[in-house]
């Protein structure tokens, strides 16, 4: 039988070794190798057998022992803008990333969790119905100047319009800006809610 003497083999022969990555440590798997007498193991090889991992762990080689270490591989967020990153090492999450996915662009990372920024959250939604109001406002006077040209009966509709862009524009000092629900009504009694 091949056995190991001061890190090198006593005799040539088959030997069963466990081996694993030398870049994350992860098992890979068993095998058996073909030793030859006076050389030593290759490497990313051992002869210690691993431990079993439970779920969402993986079985890693540090420092010469085995040990069971969280599995967080795959999809991961940045804490510092909650970009969608792919985590490719075994082990705990670095602390500039965590497992939650931002939930919108107000939510801000307090080391623990994702936090609604009450200010932040308003001020975005000031600047989308800001937006909004710029897009309506643009169809409003399209809808003005096709009424200009049209017959006199249509004055009452080019007066609605008039009225939509005057509402629009007092939006933004409404108390109710920026609620979508609030927004001013078009002259057919419809609201558009696309940002």
């Amino acid at each position: 039988m091949t056995t190991l003497v001061n890190g090198f083999f006593d005799e040539s022969g088959w030997v069963e070794v466990y081996t694993f990555s030398e870049t994350s440590g992860e098992y890979l798997g068993k095998n058996e190798i073909y030793v030859s007498r006076g050389c030593g193991l290759p490497a990313g090889a051992t002869l210690d057998e691993p431990p079993q991992a439970s779920e969402q762990q993986v079985v890693v080689r540090q420092q010469d022992a085995w040990g069971v270490v969280p599995d967080f591989r795959g999809v991961a967020f940045r804490t510092t803008d909650g970009a969608e990153v792919t985590h490719s090492m075994p082990g705990e999450l670095p602390a500039e990333l965590t497992a939650l996915p931002r939930p919108s662009s107000a939510y801000l990372w307090d080391g623990l969790d994702w936090v609604l920024d009450a200010a932040l959250d308003l001020a975005l939604q000031s600047r989308r119905e800001r937006s909004w109001i710029e897009n309506e406002l643009h169809w409003a006077g399209r809808e003005i100047d096709k009424h200009l040209d049209a017959d006199p009966a249509a004055r009452n509709t080019e007066l609605a319009w008039r009225t939509y862009r005057n509402e629009l524009r007092a939006w933004p000092t409404s108390p109710d800006f920026p609620a979508i629900d609030k927004r001013p009504l078009k002259p057919d009694g419809s609201t558009n809610t696309a940002s």
